[in-house]
């Protein structure tokens, strides 16, 4: 995360180094398309801003004005009822046609990048020939002076497109709204960017606290170990922690002792597997607590215990974790294969979690990959397996997390659990969200500074 306020590099990069460049910026109303203007200006310090609504002015004046310092000298009020007679642009100044279009004396000979909020209303008082008119001199002189233009459109229809700056202009960045799982999230498009190398053209941002902030790729890393961080205590008796402040306060307090926890993913193939439960995994190895682990299919011991032991030693886990799996795992004293049967499967799990609890004083935490057990014994059985499992968990401190991928034959609405917790991937960001109790969208963050694989969980508004 690059903070409260930010913009993609590639868009910021175009506005400092490209002379002449023009952006638009354009979607549908009340999707965000001021705040990004809003942190162009904060961001380029030779920026000019054209308002041309009384909303917009009033938006922008209670934000930028504590910002910037001289913001009287940076922005110009439009009034909407202005002169409109046809005037040759033709040869003018950037300055000279901007000071005839607004009534205004303006020196824009200081500064870089002139931003008009909104370009849709500043040409609405003339009639279409005149409109056409007024694009085709004001990119052409922005691009001889080698001044940016930034250009907030409102953007309903793909008709009206036609014959306007979408064409002529270097740079079309859309922002919408998206409904998914029954709810929001918001995205930033980039349509075209005409020079520019883009290794992304997809960004998902927020509007939290009121400013536009991008949120960049999801990239697994692991953060070098500066600090030793005491492992988090359980929030309450009948609640254990995630690993993570952040995800615990998004499900009540962590997971629950005594019930199933649900954790729905896209694909238990997905590597940001691992950015969940290493905290939460390594966080009860810390505490001394026994883990039976159920493989995801196609995972080895010895993948996750590559990710635990960035954290903790690995006779840690070896001593405190066993491993099921359904493929031949080796000889490692802690993996166990899974049986052809399924309820004798069940009783080693059982019997190696008795043994575990009783050697480490503490009740084992139990952490399923269901992909495995429905690939093993088909839907039906490994339904069963996991009802089972369930009904005896009432009344003990037992915490049952079960990991289950969409792409499954088993539904999340078939499993009775207590907690869910859904994870996908949206435009290159980790996104989370409680199914039960219910949340919105939440951007997974990497927190690296702090020696801990930890991660802080951003409102996408």
């Amino acid at each position: 995360m690059n903070g409260l306020g930010a913009i993609p590099s590639n868009i910021g990069n175009a506005l400092i180094e490209v002379a002449g460049y023009v952006v638009v910026i354009t979607g549908k109303p009340g999707v965000g398309k001021t705040l990004l203007a809003q942190e162009v200006v904060r961001s380029v310090a030779d920026s000019f801003l054209v308002l041309t609504s009384s909303e917009n002015m009033t938006t922008y004046t209670t934000t930028l004005s504590r910002d910037i310092k001289d913001w009287k000298q940076r922005h110009v009020d439009v009034q909407y009822i202005r002169r409109t007679d046809d005037i040759d642009l033709q040869e003018k100044s950037l300055g000279e046609i901007m000071s005839i279009l607004t009534g205004e004396d303006l020196d824009l000979g200081p500064f870089s990048t002139i931003v008009i909020d909104s370009w849709t209303d500043f040409l609405e008082p003339y009639d279409e020939i005149y409109k056409r008119s007024i694009e085709h001199f004001i990119v052409e002189a922005s691009r001889r002076e080698g001044k940016k233009m930034v250009l907030v459109t409102d953007f309903a229809d793909e008709s009206e497109i036609n014959g306007s700056i979408y064409y002529t202009a270097d740079a079309i960045v859309r922002l919408e709204k998206v409904r998914s799982e029954r709810r929001t999230y918001r995205r930033l498009i980039v349509e075209k960017m005409r020079g520019i190398p883009l290794e992304q053209d997809e960004f998902m941002f927020t509007l939290h606290n009121g400013r536009f902030t991008f949120i960049p790729w999801y990239k697994h890393k692991y953060p070098a170990i500066t600090i030793e961080r005491d492992p988090l205590a359980d929030p309450s008796r009948d609640r254990i922690s995630t690993g993570s402040k952040s995800l615990d306060n998004v499900i009540g307090g962590g997971f629950q002792k005594g019930a199933l926890n649900l954790v729905e993913v896209d694909t238990l193939a997905a590597p940001y597997l691992e950015t969940v439960y290493i905290p939460f995994l390594s966080n009860q190895l810390q505490l001394g607590r026994p883990i039976i682990i159920i493989l995801p299919e196609g995972w080895s011991p010895e993948r996750f215990t590559h990710g635990l032991t960035h954290f903790v030693e690995k006779e840690v886990v070896e001593e405190q974790v066993v491993f099921f799996g359904r493929q031949a795992l080796g000889r490692a004293s802690n993996v166990r294969h899974i049986d052809d049967d399924p309820w004798k499967t069940l009783q080693e799990m059982r019997y190696e979690s008795n043994q575990l609890a009783r050697k480490f004083g503490d009740s084992t935490i139990e952490f399923f990959a269901l992909d495995t057990l429905e690939n093993k014994y088909g839907p039906a059985i490994a339904k069963g397996i996991i009802a089972e499992i369930t009904a005896a968990l009432p009344g003990t401190n037992t915490t049952t997390i079960l990991i289950l991928s969409r792409h499954q034959s088993i539904k999340s609405s078939s499993l009775p659990h207590s907690i869910h917790v859904a994870i996908q991937e949206m435009c290159g960001v980790i996104g989370v969200f409680g199914v039960n109790p219910r949340t919105g969208i939440l951007a997974l963050t990497p927190r690296l500074a702090g020696g801990f694989l930890d991660y802080d969980l951003i409102p996408v508004v």
